[in-house]
């Protein structure tokens, strides 16, 4: 038994599991659904340490094992970086999500009451926390979680673990590339509900220039709760329409992620 034990390779097993580890626990801190408030700490790193263990077969190990503390912290940022890197990009659809059902919210007078967002922890307009779970829903309904784990193992592939920081010379224009994607989406997710609304502000300012003696501040408001909630339903039936393309968006962001720290 002692001789079997002494032909393991432990230390390099134990590294190769822990750089593994790094790059998933950076992912789970910041991807959306994993990294929700409503799962505990413990459950997100137990979650983790299983995913870091059934990755093992499939990632290459370290050409070089780091035998000093320098090498080590090179690697654990290297990792980490990854993992926040596919995180983040894959938050920034969930961004745009939510910025179009404030922006309708907004527009149809619903920011006068917030709400806590139990996945976030902050407080939001309730369209936007209802948005935001309902996106939550799709995505897990249509099994798109699985794209962030999927993620992690092809990762390896442009991106493998070595004791060196990743490189940031790219990470200007993939910046400014993900706020022109998080703009568009915004926008082209929010455009029908926003018609809608721009529709009910003309036909009321219509009426109450032709009519002066009407309450049009009574009258409005009610219309107006009553469009935003037809508008937040046609965002709802817009993000449904689009999550398989948001999807390959999450997939094509990752990528991009990982070229821009690979120096690509």
């Amino acid at each position: 038994m002692l001789e079997a034990m002494d032909t393991l390779d432990l230390y390099g097993y134990g590294a190769h599991y822990a750089v593994v580890w790094l790059r998933v626990i950076g992912l789970f801190l910041f991807v959306p659904i994993f990294s929700s408030e409503v799962v505990p700490i413990r459950i997100r790193g137990a979650i983790a340490s299983v995913l870091a263990f059934a990755f093992l077969p499939y990632v290459p190990r370290l050409d070089a094992i780091p035998s000093d503390a320098v090498g080590w912290v090179l690697v654990a940022v290297r990792e980490l970086s990854v993992g926040f890197g596919l995180g983040l990009a894959a938050r920034m659809i969930f961004v745009g999500i939510e910025g179009a059902a404030s922006l309708v919210a907004a527009q149809a007078g619903f920011a006068l009451a917030n709400m806590i967002d139990p996945t976030s922890g902050d407080q939001s307009l309730a369209p936007t926390l209802f948005q935001n779970l309902l996106a939550i829903a799709l995505f897990l309904a249509a099994d798109l979680h699985h794209v962030f784990i999927r993620a992690i193992v092809a990762s390896y592939e442009l991106l493998p673990s070595a004791a060196a920081l990743p490189a940031v010379g790219g990470l200007g224009a993939l910046t400014a590339s993900f706020g022109a994607r998080l703009f568009s989406l915004t926008v082209e997710l929010a455009a029908p509900a926003l018609v809608v609304t721009f529709l009910v502000d003309l036909v009321v300012a219509l009426v109450g220039r032709a009519m002066p003696q009407v309450p049009i501040l009574m009258v409005a408001y009610p219309l107006k709760l009553g469009a935003g909630l037809a508008a937040m339903g046609l965002l709802a039936v817009t993000t449904g329409t689009a999550i398989g393309g948001l999807g390959r968006m999450i997939a094509q962001d990752g990528a991009m992620v990982i070229a821009a720290l690979g120096g690509r």
